[in-house]
């Protein structure tokens, strides 16, 4: 599992549980506004769309994850991942994901090292993407511990910045590490990030939030 060696099951469980998703079908043969009979994503879906309707491939969402120029000092790259498919408390999500990418990276060695994740998670449509993040939101409202794998999970809720169209942070502990995950919905993607380790700052995983949602925005205008 992911940086078990460096952090413990913390970080091994934590980032497959928060960057699950419910399996994935054909990406889009091309970008294009998201069709939705929600009075919001039909307004996103207009004319004249906004970048959250557009619809990208995985190479265009693989090339708008934050590349480690972004980074502040002192990150390494880990590469790219694929997610399991655990969920929090094994929610059942209403949607599958269609097109899902991630991207880790490591800062430090040893039982001191630090990850952060970015990861961004597309659905069919807007109205699609809303209603899996309101699943997520409403699971989290009664899932505030599991076992996972023999490790347990605590799970609290965080404050974060209002990014996109909703946002909710959440604090996972396990093992004496913390991992701070944020998610921001942005039309019909749901984009996350967090940080964990021994040390992890919730200001580095803020940061990373928004300069991931700016990255997405900017990539879905093209």
């Amino acid at each position: 599992m992911l940086h078990q060696k460096y952090i413990g099951a913390l970080g091994a469980v934590a980032l497959s549980v928060t960057l699950a998703a419910c399996g994935s079908t054909a990406e889009p043969e091309a970008a294009k506004p998201a069709a939705s009979n929600s009075s919001t994503a039909t307004a996103l879906a207009s004319s004249s769309p906004t970048p959250q309707a557009t619809l990208l491939t995985k190479v265009q969402l693989t090339s708008a994850l934050l590349p480690l120029s972004r980074m502040p000092a002192g990150w390494s790259a880990e590469g790219d991942d694929t997610p399991g498919d655990k969920t929090f408390c094994d929610y059942r999500q209403p949607h599958k994901v269609q097109v899902q990418v991630t991207r880790t990276f490591q800062k430090g060695g040893g039982l001191t090292a630090t990850v952060a994740a970015v990861g961004i998670r597309q659905y069919a449509s807007t109205s699609d993407a809303a209603e899996s993040f309101t699943a997520m939101e409403k699971a989290l409202e009664t899932c505030h511990q599991e076992t996972y794998q023999g490790s347990v999970l605590k799970y609290s809720p965080m404050s974060v910045d209002k990014l996109g169209e909703r946002s909710l942070g959440l604090r996972i502990d396990s093992d004496g590490s913390t991992m701070l995950q944020q998610f921001t919905l942005d039309g019909p993607v749901l984009i996350n990030v967090g940080t964990g380790g021994l040390d992890a700052e919730a200001d580095t995983a803020t940061k990373l939030l928004r300069d991931q949602v700016d990255r997405y925005e900017a990539a879905a205008r093209k």
